[in-house]
Order: structure tokens, then sequence, then C-alpha cells
């Protein structure tokens, strides 16, 4: 009998000491345990990898791994090295879940057999403005799931042994990371599935940082370059990632 994990559940850091406390708390409490944590930290120069270490004592087996560079695709490719999970899943930092998320993931999978999925985005706090911009976002990814699927980045599931076939994440892209694998993922006939649950909540912190109106011209413009041109790979707007950036 096998004793590796069904999940590797891979966490990119920049800078998210306010956070990443509050994912790892969660991702404890899953009812659900065939799991392993890897976080990937991009050289953060807070206390991310103080309270990561803090999380050993509940799980002894989980890896903080060093990053150098603070690109978000890098950071999950390093820690997609060391998965030896069936599926990958993909949080970002400032993001947690239900106590039952792992358990309804895996009852999905038993039924429908995607081999990369994703759920709904809810805000965080439940503001006015996260409740309609990822509203917007996941009406949209719900209903290109077969024929241009895409992922929202803070939750991408795939199983490995897809993502080891595509090479994982073009480090080269500036924008739309997410966009990309699962675009490329389905040419290489992956199946992708969208489900409004389990819950999965994801900061609002760059919309209340930006405003909607930015916030809707960085999406359509990424969206249209993407559809048009192709992957973003320079910047066509100031983006930057990391905790640190909410500081300021």
């Amino acid at each position: 009998m096998s004793t590796s994990p069904y999940f590797s559940i891979i966490i990119p850091a920049h800078n998210e000491e306010r956070n990443i406390g509050k994912l790892l708390h969660t991702i404890a409490n899953q009812s659900y345990k065939s799991f392993q944590v890897i976080v990937s930290d991009s050289n953060s120069q807070d206390e991310t990898c103080k309270v990561v270490e803090e999380y050993r004592k509940i799980f002894p087996s989980l890896a903080l791994l060093e990053e150098k560079t603070p690109n978000v695709s890098a950071a999950r490719n390093n820690g997609a090295k060391y998965a030896k999970g069936e599926y990958l899943i993909f949080f970002d930092a400032d993001v947690f879940i239900e106590e039952h998320f792992l358990k309804a993931i895996t009852r999905h999978i038993s039924i429908d057999h995607p081999s990369m999925l994703t759920v709904w985005n809810r805000p965080t706090p439940p503001s006015w403005r996260g409740r309609f911009l990822f509203g917007m976002m996941n009406r949209i990814v719900q209903l290109v799931q077969n024929t241009h699927p895409a992922a929202n980045g803070p939750c991408i599931i795939m199983k490995r042994e897809l993502f080891e076939s595509i090479d994982g994440f073009d480090q080269s892209i500036f924008f739309g990371e997410d966009y990309d694998i699962v675009k490329r993922a389905f040419k290489k006939g992956g199946v992708m599935k969208v489900y409004r649950n389990p819950l999965l909540f994801v900061s609002t912190r760059r919309f209340d940082k930006e405003g909607v109106i930015v916030s809707l011209y960085k999406f359509i413009t990424a969206l249209l370059y993407q559809l048009v041109i192709g992957p973003v790979r320079k910047p066509i707007f100031k983006y930057e990632m990391g905790g640190q950036y909410y500081k300021k």
C-alpha cells in the first residue's frame, strides 16, 4: 500500500508574514489528512519564514524551500520538484479554506475525474468590490471551462503527471501564468472543471488598494492581450507581487 500523500499543497510566498499563518492554520484543521505541505519562499525580508517554521510542530514534514528570485512561477515550480502527491494544489499565501475543503475536492475528483480543477473565489473581507470583481471572474471561468479553460491564481489544482508533462509554469510570463498553464494543459489533453464549492476565501487587498477601475483595467487589458497576442511576457502595466506591496 502506497504511503504517498494524495495532495501536495504548494504555497509560493514573498513577504507574507501577515497571511500565511492563517492559511497554514486552516490546512492543519482539514478533515482529510492525506497531504504534504511545501512553502516556497521567494527571498522574503519579513518574518514569513519564522511563521512557517512555527508550523513544523503541526507538520513535521513541512518543507520550507528558498527561491532566490521573487517570481511566483519559479516558486511554484520549485515547490513542485519536491511534490509526492497525485494532485498538486497551488494556493496563494493570502487565501484560507474551509474545514472540509480537501475532502470535498477528493469527492469531485472521484466523480468527475478531472485532471485539473479550481473553485470559486470568495472575497475576504466580504466587501462590495470583492463580490463584484470575484463574481465576474468566477462566472467567466465557469462559462468557458469546456472550451477555453482558465483558472484564477489563488487556487489551481492539477494532476502531477499532467503538470510535469508540460514542464510546469512558464517563468518568463509577467502576468497571467495561471491562464497560460491551464491553456497548455488543455492542449495536452487535460480535462478542466470549475466548482462553486468547497469554499476558498481570497483576500481583496489588491482590489481595496488599487480600486475597482484600476483592477478592471488590468484584468481586461491582460485578457485581451492574451487572447489577441499571447502570453504577457513584458510589463504592460504595473503589477507588484508580495505582501510588501500592501504595507506601503
